[in-house]
């Protein structure tokens, strides 16, 4: 099985400004993440942008990813694919309407103008009433890259979401392949709809074999829940799951 590095998507430290993560941080064996708009975004001054940046360095924390950036239309795609770039990350995870193919268009030609991967990363009722408005379904995800065939456009698979909606990962990872440009491991369980990987009802193990025969996965597996808990010991626990599904 492919030992795959292990990420955390820093909305997990949603209660943390970026100096905070990072402390926190040091006390686990993860050391890259997709980063979270709340904690550095384009919107930020160029002054707040360099010292996030610094501080990103000096903690000897990579980025593999940035995101999920929420588009409402075309204009201020750029800005987050360009930022995305500028941070050194390899892809960009995104959410907007799956009709909106004026969006699509617009990321498949920015992915390839910076040379970055886009990820539509799909959600459920969690965190959307209106689910017309996210991508919600594996249907949703693969009738969009079916509609546009670039080999930028991709999908981030949050597991914990299609959980939710009732389409399982031995439905979701094959349907979706080679397509796949990122992870978003997150659980369901009866004591949290939104859990911890490992900590629910996600097979661990399966997922990641599903992984390697149906997908091209280059990116770590990036752990990702919004827990009220000790979200560092929870880190740990998790990144111990992992790590003992690919052993």
């Amino acid at each position: 099985m492919r030992d795959y590095d292990v990420a955390v998507q820093t909305v997990v430290y949603q209660d943390y400004d970026l100096d905070g993560l990072l402390a926190e941080l040091a006390e686990t064996p993860v050391d890259t993440v997709e980063l979270w708009g709340a904690h550095l975004s384009p919107a930020d001054d160029e002054a707040a942008i360099e010292a996030g940046e610094a501080a990103l360095a000096e903690a000897g924390v990579s980025i593999c990813g940035y995101g999920v950036a929420d588009l409402e239309g075309t204009e201020e795609a750029e800005a987050h694919v360009a930022f995305a770039d500028r941070l050194g990350a390899d892809y960009v995870t995104v959410n907007y309407p799956p009709a909106r193919d004026d969006i699509t268009e617009a990321l498949c030609g920015l992915g390839e103008t910076y040379g970055v991967d886009v990820a539509i990363h799909n959600y459920s009722s969690v965190h959307h009433d209106d689910l017309d408005a996210v991508f919600s379904s594996v249907a949703d995800v693969r009738d969009v890259l079916a509609r546009h065939d670039h080999p930028r456009l991709g999908v981030c698979v949050d597991t914990g979401h299609f959980l939710v909606m009732d389409e399982s990962p031995e439905e979701a990872v094959p349907a979706l392949g080679e397509r796949i440009r990122a992870v978003h491991l997150k659980d369901t369980s009866e004591a949290e709809i939104e859990d911890a990987p490992g900590a629910g009802v996600l097979d661990l193990r399966e997922f990641v074999g599903l992984l390697d025969e149906h997908a091209t996965l280059a990116q770590p597996l990036v752990v990702e829940y919004e827990l009220d808990e000790d979200v560092t010991a929870e880190l740990v626990e998790a990144y111990g799951r992992i790590r003992a599904a690919m052993a």
